[in-house]
């Protein structure tokens, strides 16, 4: 694996989001590579930071049904 195709995959790699095989190649990479494995550290650390930060609000039940009436139109 080269280090663009491990940037790549390092979002999803931090979701959870990769085969076992992505994850085994990115794995070896990081092994390998300070740099990759570096910027992979900083950016957990950043969706770290961001899911702490993240307030959830509940939408109000009137936009909620606005919103499936309008996308259940049929032309």
């Amino acid at each position: 694996m080269n280090c663009n195709k491990a940037m790549v995959l390092m979002s999803a790699a931090i979701d959870g989001e990769l085969c076992p095989k992505e994850e085994e190649e990115l794995a070896q990479h990081l092994a390998e590579c300070p740099e990759c494995r570096a910027e992979f550290q900083d950016a957990k650390k950043t969706k770290i930071i961001i899911r702490e930060r993240i307030v959830r609000v509940k939408a109000p039940s009137a936009l909620v049904e606005s919103i499936t009436r309008l996308t259940s139109i049929t032309f």
